[in-house]
């Protein structure tokens, strides 16, 4: 009877003893499923014996598949010639902190994860496999590699940064890479496209010259912004004659490549270090004093050029004819000869007739050629190309002398005009011209909102405007001028 109860009270203990094992099998399994990684196990070998079904399904496989597999075949590292010595050792370690390795998934492209692992005794004590846990780190992996490329990167033109240049310069700065070449270039005409068209369309400039820098270097040239609008470029293996070629080939692409609207034009100054003796920062110095004094002797033609493009891009908006702008300034000059005005006054004129409207390039052509009238935010887009005319003449050696003028040439004698309201004799003399001649040719020259008026017609509105919005005393002049074309100066 007692031996009864003993086998009964043993068979129930095992019963327990089973079923707590069971229990605890469970929770593990349980537990294992709500990681956000995969969980395995291995034997000696490397057969994976266990791994959880969220792990599984991170390589695309099924729990049967993967276990058909040995841990070395869904591991790899680039990096590590033995990847199996390597994890094993790392398993065996049985440190803490994690690892980082590729998983391989089913499709073959490789996952970076991190491994946190340790090894599988007995009760003995003896090694029987290894258990660990995966994180999937791509999510990271990708910001560190973001992190990594900004911090050597420029973000506006995708070159390499001033911080990334001066570090090759070290490590180029080697007798093997001579001559190395330095280049320092400066992009002409940024301020202006920013002034006349806004930063957006000076960044697409930066853009546009940095992809004409990379289609005229090589791979192995360190191509950088190095600055607002300076660009550097280190060339090992590179003399100067050859740099000189590579810099005529330059200005050749930004020609091709310019636009009216988007003129490339780059100052750039070379500079070459042919001895080891020589000091690098000194060639870049060298290189950079070059560059200013090509950009002071550029300035002048790329002006010209730019404000020329200009000249053409609002030409092709069809704002005016040609036959309509020449009128205008042919009338224009008779008003000025008509005045007394001197040579270099009547110059001035001429110019200022030719590109007082200039600004409006800025201006969406819809609004500009809009048939009715404008609404009240398109008339005040309308009346922004006075100050945008302004800050291009502003930037030009050769407008500099007529950009008060055409700043004001919208102002009323009353100071009801725009964009400042200034009144009476403050609005310069040649400003005030314009004004009325402008007024008359709008008058008597067909808009896309009105038919042209008659010249009797023109000159009824010029007198009644006369003393509010325009300069009393030339508009008398200019009237007798119109009524009596063939009268001699006054």
């Amino acid at each position: 009877m007692e031996d009864q109860q003993k086998s009964e009270l043993k068979r129930k203990v095992q019963k327990e003893g089973t079923e707590e094992i069971r229990t605890d099998e469970e929770r593990f399994r349980d537990l294992t499923e709500m990681l956000p990684g995969m969980v395995f196990e291995t034997d000696l070998n490397g057969n994976i014996t266990f791994v959880n079904k969220k792990g599984a399904e991170m390589l695309g496989y099924t729990v049967e598949e993967i276990k058909g597999k040995t841990f070395w075949q869904i591991i790899n590292s680039p990096e590590i010639k033995n990847i199996k010595t390597d994890v094993k050792n790392f398993l065996l370690r049985g440190k803490i902190y994690p690892q980082e390795f590729y998983l391989i998934r089913k499709n073959q492209t490789l996952m970076p994860v991190e491994i946190y692992g340790s090894s599988i005794k007995d009760n003995k004590g003896e090694l029987i496999g290894f258990r660990g846990i995966i994180l999937d780190i791509t999510f990271r992996k990708e910001y560190e590699n973001k992190i990594r490329y900004l911090s050597f990167h420029d973000k506006l033109t995708g070159l390499y940064n001033r911080a990334y240049f001066e570090e090759e310069l070290q490590r180029l700065n080697h007798s093997r890479n001579l001559p190395i070449s330095i280049i320092i270039g400066d992009v002409n005409n940024l301020k202006m496209i920013n002034d006349t068209f806004g930063h957006q369309h000076g960044d697409q400039l930066l853009c546009s010259i940095a992809n004409v820098l990379k289609s005229c270097f090589r791979k192995s040239d360190i191509i950088s912004r190095w600055g607002g609008d300076e660009f550097s470029i280190i060339l090992p293996h590179t003399s100067k004659e050859k740099g000189i070629e590579i810099i005529d080939r330059i200005n050749k692409e930004c020609q091709r490549k310019s636009t009216l609207t988007l003129p490339l034009s780059i100052s750039m100054g070379i500079a070459t270090k042919v001895s080891a003796s020589e000091n690098i920062n000194s060639i870049v110095r060298e290189a950079e004093g070059k560059m200013y004094r090509y950009k002071i002797l550029d300035k002048q033609a790329a002006d010209s050029v730019l404000i020329n493009s200009l000249e053409k891009a609002l030409q092709e908006k069809k704002y005016e004819t040609k036959e309509y702008c020449q009128d205008f300034i042919d009338c224009v000059l008779h008003f000025g000869e008509s005045l007394g005005l001197e040579k270099n006054q009547l110059n001035e004129l001429k110019l200022l007739a030719a590109i007082c409207d200039i600004g409006k390039i800025a201006v969406s052509g819809e609004i500009i050629l809009k048939k009715g009238w404008l609404s009240e935010e398109e008339w005040e887009e309308i009346k922004r190309h006075p100050e945008i005319g302004y800050r291009i003449a502003r930037s030009s050696p050769e407008l500099f002398n007529i950009a008060d003028a055409i700043l004001y040439h919208h102002e009323f004698w009353n100071g009801n005009g725009y964009p400042h309201r200034i009144k009476g004799e403050d609005i310069p003399l040649l400003a005030r011209i314009i004004h009325i001649v402008n007024a008359y040719q709008a008058m008597t020259h067909e808009r896309p909102y009105r038919r042209a008026m008659t010249e009797e017609d023109a000159i009824q509105e010029l007198r009644k405007g006369q003393g509010s919005q325009f300069d009393p005393e030339l508009t008398e002049k200019f009237i007798t001028m119109i009524i009596s074309p063939t009268s001699s100066k006054n």
